[in-house]
């Protein structure tokens, strides 16, 4: 019997697309960008990760994101939708609280799909870790080096790469040892990387510089 592969959910897939879309094109308009520059952070923000697993890594073929046309038509929306009402859409309190909820889910559901895809590649276990954080944390990556800040997720913070790390390590655990279906092992993966990175939310639980070294600014 065949090993049943996990897929995210498309109301999943295509409404985190579209939060994370949203959330990019706000950032870029907060710094002052045209509609053009808006629609590159957004698109950046919420496939950067997919672009770098399959254009650096994987290189397979076309990325996933112009073989359809459902992602891009998703993100000329939320560009569209910020244009028109981003101002009041940043300043609801509820948000920010929801973009965050999704994020948190979308950690290890994304880490799932580059790490299977990894798998299927023939990669290494540390190769199929590193895609998996990659897919799940790229896109923030090429949003803040775009925008000129210093990538968040290297940054002491709460646990987004840490959270992410824990779920690709319980999905190579059951996949691996214990040879469960990656269908299967992929909800105690979203459920582990989601508990990890809310719990450090709530709790602002958060990574620390290592002791010894004084953080000194770009370029000193």
């Amino acid at each position: 019997m065949q090993d049943q592969v996990f897929t995210i959910p498309w109301f999943f897939d295509y409404g985190a697309t579209f939060l994370w879309a949203v959330s990019g094109a706000i950032v870029a308009a907060r710094r002052g960008y045209d509609l053009s520059g808006v629609a590159a952070l957004a698109l950046v923000s919420s496939t950067g990760g997919g672009l770098i697993r399959d254009g650096l890594f994987l290189q397979n073929g076309p990325p996933v994101l112009v073989r359809t046309p459902v992602y891009l038509f998703i993100v000329a929306a939320a560009a569209l939708l910020v244009l028109v009402v981003g101002a009041r859409l940043h300043k609801h309190r509820y948000f920010s609280h929801l973009v965050e909820i999704v994020d948190a889910l979308g950690l290890g559901a994304f880490a799932v799909v580059g790490m299977q895809l990894a798998i299927e590649a023939g990669l290494s276990l540390p190769g199929v870790t590193l895609i998996g954080v990659v897919n799940a944390v790229g896109g923030g990556i090429l949003r803040d080096l775009l925008t000129r800040h210093e990538p968040e997720a290297f940054k002491p913070g709460t646990l987004t790469v840490v959270a992410v790390l824990g779920g690709c390590l319980v999905f190579l655990v059951l996949e691996k040892g214990f040879e469960v279906s990656p269908y299967l092992a992929a909800w105690p993966t979203i459920i582990v990387a989601f508990t990890i990175r809310v719990l450090s939310i709530r709790f602002d639980i958060r990574t620390r510089p290592l002791s010894g070294f004084e953080p000194k600014e770009p370029g000193s």
